[in-house]
């Protein structure tokens, strides 16, 4: 047999592998190697006892030798196949040929039954629906051993692609609870996840019974996938999304940041992505990453990593992916410069075409549409995204203020600054690779009083007795290895900053899906438009939304830009999550010390002068109100005079 080939031969108890794993486990100071024949997996599943200890598999080995004593051999596999865990939810042989293959035990044939055999050791790992290429390969190795011992005659191989073929077809989220689809399988599979890091050295799903308890908004991720998989098909329907492909050479930057990126993720995934093809034709689709996270207290509300969860596209890229983010991190530099008093809101910069020289010649930082409009103010340059307003910025702060502050928003952890930290003012047009997350948690601080919260989406989890296996305390649930809570600015910034922003989210097509509620955020668009995001926050929710091709050589296509592709769909999540939430006295800014308005010049920035025709209400950190009387003289006669002298 598959688990136990000397099942009919031994009492019970493989006493040497036994020996063995005590050996192990007492020289590795912790409980890491299992010993266990048929009877004591039944004996496992009977006990319901997940405690990884020397105790718990001595009384393992003393219930398998009572069962090896009171039952004969036949009573006790079968008693083990119609109650072993073989994934999905299906508990027993039976129960597993309804889901897998729609029939009896009876009348499975001989392939489809080593299939079922193959996921007793380790059934979610071999999932044919999940990991379809994994399954595969444990399912050739039985058939081959079988092979040599001339147990099976015939190579099952055409039987074999019919049967993973139809598995291919299925979504990875089907249970034998009616075969209903996992509407939330980006979460399922972060649970599932964690669940493998708290128990790593057993099968924690033979038995299962946990009661795992989330922190998501039930009613709006289970409409996640439709709702993301309707808007991929819409932008792509309407041309606002057209598949781009931007270079043939194999060996780009893009692609050796691709390539380096893949080298990340887990074998299971590996085995559906040929890396050799990067630069090649690639086929996969549009992709889009979804998180939001309630800034007071960090809890994830909404998770969905990927266009549509299945067998080949599993990657949570909430969290595995990093991207360079375009625009949308330049709030995170203003914010930096207001809070050194480098700069306020009614500050005037100049718009105008730069020229800089570095190493590897000149830079020349352009604005969209090659378009400049002279002086401006810091609002507007926000507003309308200015490439060069935000270099400038960046220039006068400096590399290592920037540090600072981006090891304050993202990096706190000095390994992972050093790794990921590249010092150069392209980064103030987003050239640094982020994840949606970490996105996410960044422009929460905006909503928090400055205060950035670690993420957590699990709760608590119970066993079936109600035992609590698992609490949220501190742990870092997401490894980004930052601290509890950080404060990155000071709250009067934060308000400062949702002011500002509320002029870029209202430009920005959040509001042609209907939402009309709160929100302050910012579009981002990298070179050649293969990364399209928006990042935004109302009361109670920051909301990070990137669409792009995991190919970095594919781009969207010259009509993708923020505004018309993330910042739509981050406007119908944030209504539909509305209209299921409601909202509440927890759904509101966070802030403890309101910045100070004060009326200014619009033109200046300065105070009002007599002759401003178009003052304004601006908020300013404290000690930063301007103080001098707008010079300026906005009579039209003035005008006319100017204009005869010149002309």
């Amino acid at each position: 047999m598959v688990e136990d080939r000397k099942f009919f031969s031994h009492g019970g108890i493989n006493y040497m592998s036994l020996l063995r794993a005590i050996f192990v486990n007492i020289t590795s100071f912790r409980f890491k190697q299992g010993a266990s024949t048929i009877t004591q997996q039944l004996a496992r599943i009977l006990l319901d006892d997940r405690e990884k200890s020397l105790v718990r598999k001595i009384k393992e080995a003393q219930l398998a030798f009572a069962l090896e004593y009171s039952y004969e051999k036949k009573q006790i596999f079968l008693y083990y196949l119609n109650n072993v865990y073989l994934g999905h939810g299906a508990f027993g042989f039976a129960s597993a040929a309804e889901f897998y293959f729609k029939k009896t035990p009876s009348e499975l044939n001989t392939e489809e039954m080593i299939v079922l055999a193959s996921l007793a050791s380790a059934p979610n790992r071999f999932s044919p629906l999940k990991n379809p290429d994994l399954s595969r390969q444990r399912v050739n190795a039985i058939i081959h051993s079988f092979r040599e011992d001339q147990i099976l005659k015939e190579n099952p191989k055409a039987k074999l692609d019919e049967i993973y073929l139809s598995f291919h077809m299925r979504s990875p989220g089907e249970t034998v609870f009616g075969n209903r689809k996992d509407h939330s399988p980006y979460v399922t599979e972060h649970v599932r996840k964690f669940l493998n890091s708290l128990y790593p050295d057993s099968n924690i799903y033979e038995t299962g019974g946990f009661s795992i308890y989330t922190t998501v908004s039930e009613p709006v991720q289970a409409e996640l996938p439709k709702i993301v998989k309707n808007y991929v098909d819409n932008v792509q329907k309407n041309g606002l999304v057209r598949k781009t492909r931007l270079t043939d050479n194999k060996n780009s930057s893009e692609t050796a940041v691709f390539r380096r990126y893949i080298q990340d993720l887990s074998p299971a995934l590996e085995l559906f992505i040929d890396t050799d093809s990067f630069g090649g034709q690639n086929e996969s689709g549009l992709q889009v990453a979804l998180v939001a996270v309630d800034p007071s207290t960090g809890e994830i509300l909404l998770m969905h990593g990927g266009s549509e969860f299945k067998a080949d596209n599993q990657l949570d890229r909430t969290t595995a992916m990093k991207r360079q983010t375009g625009s949308s991190i330049k709030p995170i530099l203003y914010s930096a410069a207001i809070e050194t008093g480098l700069i306020n809101a009614s500050s005037r910069i100049l718009d105008a075409p730069l020229i800089y020289r570095n190493q590897t010649g000149n830079w020349m930082p352009e604005n969209i549409g090659n378009q400049y409009d002279g002086d401006i103010s810091v609002r507007l340059a926000l507003a309308k995204s200015k490439n060069t307003a935000a270099v400038q910025i960046a220039e006068k702060l400096g590399i290592s203020k920037i540090q600072d502050f981006f090891q304050k928003y993202f990096f706190p952890d000095l390994k992972v600054l050093s790794s990921r930290f590249r010092g150069d003012l392209s980064l103030a047009l987003g050239s640094l690779e982020i994840s949606p997350l970490e996105m996410a948690l960044a422009y929460s601080a905006f909503a928090n009083d400055g205060v950035i919260k670690r993420p957590y989406l699990i709760q608590k989890i119970t066993d079936r007795s109600g035992k609590i296996v698992f609490e949220r305390k501190s742990t870092d649930e997401f490894g980004l290895k930052v601290p509890e809570e950080r404060k990155v600015v000071s709250s009067q910034v934060a308000e400062i900053m949702i002011d500002l922003l509320h002029g870029s989210a209202n430009s920005a097509g959040v509001r042609s899906t209907g939402y009309r509620g709160e929100v302050a955020g910012k579009t981002g668009t990298t070179n050649d438009n293969r990364d399209n995001w928006f990042v935004g926050v109302k009361p109670g929710m920051s909301m990070a939304i990137w669409l792009g091709y995991d190919d970095p050589s594919y781009g969207l296509g010259s009509s993708a830009l923020g505004g018309t592709v993330a910042a739509p769909l981050w406007g119908t999540v944030a209504k539909i999550f509305e209209a299921a939430e409601g909202s509440d006295e927890r759904r509101k800014y966070s802030i403890s010390e309101h910045a100070i308005s004060a009326t200014v010049c619009e033109e200046s920035g300065k105070l009002p002068g007599p002759s401003c025709k178009h003052p304004r209400k601006e908020l300013f950190k404290n000690g930063t109100v301007p103080s001098e009387v707008c010079p300026l003289n906005h009579g039209t006669d003035v005008k006319r005079e100017v204009l005869r002298n010149v002309f």
